[in-house]
């Protein structure tokens, strides 16, 4: 493949709700522009673009993956990505690098619920946009009411640029409302064949309503074509084509276009308006960065410095790993030295590659504006920023959205935790909506995702690739203790036995302090009852009491100790006999009635988007799980519901949410505080402990 310059690329995400035909539709692209010699399909698994393993069994598309093609002097990058809300973390990726997106909606279905979740997400990225109409050989096929359910649906200002011929079984044509022509399809997939014939008799007026208001919509933006526009009723093609181009860009016009992608009917069509209505990265806004606390623009120019995101790393289990770098300005070649200005490490280049799916095609050299895949970089991960040492610039890598889901995870056989760390760490390189982490007070190593089949998928790909099983289980909440009162008590701690014995006396006192300060230690030892170096000893003590709690066995948090009086032994005392006491004595005083000893649970501030019908069922539904609402605010046919929530009663939230919204609602959850658990419930987890501690004995 030549190398193209940068007005003659179109970097183009495929978006949509899943099982709409984005794969599809890129592979019948494929095929049109010589990329490949067959037309892959989805169902036997022969498609270029879903090639994992698990893709094929599924029959879903789980990881973006890149097809790189030529059509009409153009490069075009197409990116097609997941449809499913639990891979979404590809679709902001994937958005974050495109210059333009195609949504499909289904001619029988129009907008849909994964439809609303990625067209929030292009929104945010304020990502120039065509809809597609898939399907329309579809039983129930409707052109007018798949195009009317985005207006209502998504607040889209959608404006068809084609009327089909005929609909469901009967489509078998288009008619091309900008340059007024219609277009006869014979033959299917690979035979397919389309030729000019006139527009039907029975359309002609449908066809000059819908031609007046493209021509209304295409001068909207522009007073030069509004005047001409109003004064003669007429534009030309050229002058249409440049209305629509910039109001694409602007992102207040979204153009649409129709097809059946099954059966190549009007896919060529849309790869036509692909080069002439969507923006080359020159008719974009340029990126911004920062070199230290200067921001720059970087401009998609071939002569300026090198600037470039990794968004995306591939991992093929053995050709190692592949990172998508979007160029956004200078000039990339093998063997380059650059920087990894997220890291501040040097980087080298190695090889680099154009993809279709996983074939890969030796590139050597690329200019600002266009994708490439790099072979093996050392220190690079996704979300970095690569840029040539005249200017190391740092560009904003994709915002991914929060974790919705978390699971405990353990190797199902022992000995294989090792494997299972370097396992999770990979996926969550490829995935970085997809963590680990440790948990030290309930001994666990939670995994989070974006959903149960993102983690499924996950599991399944630990199991596959890297040849460990792990189980799955509910993980126990990192609950906190703490007190509420003053104490105080003493404990001596005296062992006698042959030779030299043990002897150390500590009076510790006790308060609480504000929730967030953690510990604190005083030593209030007057003429020396307790010598110097014993004190570190009782505060290390004091520290090791600390890390269980004497009521569940939790940390202990937000108490103030002092040392305010002791007595040692001259031969006795040693640094283990004062530690001893310290921790013992600790735990007596907690338990005393006066301390006031109480259960702390972690608090989580949650945002819920849910369209409006389900708002009462929702914050009906926090409420009962002992969420305090902070408040609601209106996002276009949505509500947003700000909420403070147990996490105890958050575990599998996600999935509650969604069977309680028809699939609509979204939620992202943080980390707020810790706040006093209720005593009947304390009184439950309390006893639940001491249940698993005895179990965990006998079973020593």
């Amino acid at each position: 493949m030549k190398e193209y310059a940068t007005q003659h690329i179109r970097n183009v995400a495929l978006v949509a709700h899943h099982g709409v035909g984005k794969t599809t539709l890129a592979e019948a692209m494929l095929f049109l522009a010589r990329a490949t010699n067959r037309l892959g399909r989805v169902a036997d698994g022969t498609t270029l673009l879903d090639y994992a393993p698990d893709e094929i069994q599924r029959q879903i598309t789980i990881n973006l993956s890149l097809a790189q093609f030529e059509w009409a002097d153009h490069k075009i990058n197409l990116i097609d990505t997941p449809g499913f809300p639990d891979f979404v973390g590809d679709v902001h990726a994937a958005l974050r690098v495109a210059d333009a997106a195609l949504l499909l909606i289904r001619a029988n279905a129009g907008a849909e619920v994964g439809t609303e979740v990625v067209w929030e997400v292009i929104r945010q990225a304020k990502t120039p946009t065509l809809l597609v109409v898939n399907m329309m050989d579809k039983e129930h096929a409707s052109f007018e009411n798949a195009v009317r359910s985005t207006h209502d649906r998504l607040g889209v200002n959608a404006v068809p640029v084609q009327l089909p011929i005929g609909q469901a079984d009967s489509f078998h044509g288009i008619v091309d409302l900008v340059e007024l022509k219609a277009y006869a399809f014979t033959g299917k997939g690979m035979d397919e064949k389309s030729s000019p014939v006139p527009i039907p008799e029975d359309m002609k007026d449908a066809v000059a309503a819908a031609r007046a208001v493209l021509m209304e919509e295409a001068a909207t933006g522009d007073e030069h074509l509004m005047d001409k526009f109003l004064s003669s009723g007429d534009l030309t093609v050229e002058e249409i084509r440049k209305g629509l181009c910039e109001r694409v860009v602007q992102g207040d016009l979204v153009p649409v276009f129709c097809c059946s992608a099954y059966n190549n009917h009007g896919v060529k069509e849309i790869l036509d308006e692909v080069v002439d209505v969507l923006p080359s990265p020159l008719d974009v806004q340029p990126e911004r960065g920062r070199v230290g606390d200067t921001e720059v623009v970087v401009r998609p120019d071939a002569t300026e410095p090198f600037a470039g995101v990794v968004f995306k790393t591939l991992s093929e289990q053995h050709l190692g790993d592949l990172s998508m770098i979007r160029v956004y300005s200078g000039h990339l070649e093998p063997g380059r030295e650059l920087v990894n200005t997220s890291r501040n490490r040097p980087e080298k280049i190695g090889g680099l590659y154009h993809l279709v799916g996983k074939e890969r095609i030796e590139c050597k050299g690329c200019a600002a504006g266009d994708i490439v895949a790099a072979v093996k970089l050392k220190e690079t991960h996704t979300g970095d920023s690569l840029a040539d040492k005249a200017r190391p610039v740092v560009l904003p890598a994709p915002r991914l959205p929060g974790h919705v889901t978390a699971e405990c995870v353990r190797a199902k056989n022992k000995g294989d935790e090792e494997k299972v760390a370097q396992g999770l760490a990979r996926l969550h390189e490829e995935d970085p909506t997809f963590h680990k982490q440790y948990e030290p007070s309930t001994k666990e190593t939670l995994i989070y995702g974006m959903g149960d089949l993102h983690l499924e998928v996950m599991v399944d790909r630990l199991k596959r690739r890297f040849g460990v099983e792990v189980v799955l289980s509910k993980p126990h909440v990192p609950y906190r203790e703490t007190i509420r009162g003053k104490a105080q008590g003493e404990y001596r701690h005296k062992k006698q036995t042959g030779g030299r014995g043990q002897f150390g006396e500590v009076h510790l006192r006790l308060e609480p302090l504000p929730r967030g300060e953690g510990f604190k230690f005083l030593d209030e030892i007057k003429g020396g009852v307790v010598p110097n170096q014993y004190i570190p000893a009782v505060e290390k003590g004091i520290i090791a009491a600390m890390e269980r709690g004497p009521l569940a066995g939790y940390p202990v948090v937000d108490v103030q100790a002092a040392l305010y009086f002791g007595k040692y032994h001259d031969v006795d005392s040693s640094e283990m006999a004062f530690k001893i006491a310290a921790e013992t004595c600790f735990h007596e005083v907690m338990t005393r009635a006066e301390a006031r000893a109480v259960l702390l649970e972690p608090m989580e501030e949650i945002q819920v988007r849910v369209p409006e019908e389900f708002l009462g069922d929702v914050m009906g539904d926090l409420s009962g799980r002992r969420g305090k609402i902070q408040g609601t605010e209106a996002d276009g046919h949505y509500q947003v519901i700000r909420a403070i929530v147990p996490q105890a009663e958050m575990y599998k939230y996600s999935t509650h949410l969604r069977s309680l919204t028809q699939g609509r609602g979204m939620h992202t959850s943080t980390f707020s505080h810790y706040e006093e658990v209720p005593r009947e419930l304390a009184e439950k987890v309390i006893a639940a402990a001491k249940a698993e501690r005895e179990a965990e004995a006998r079973a020593h």
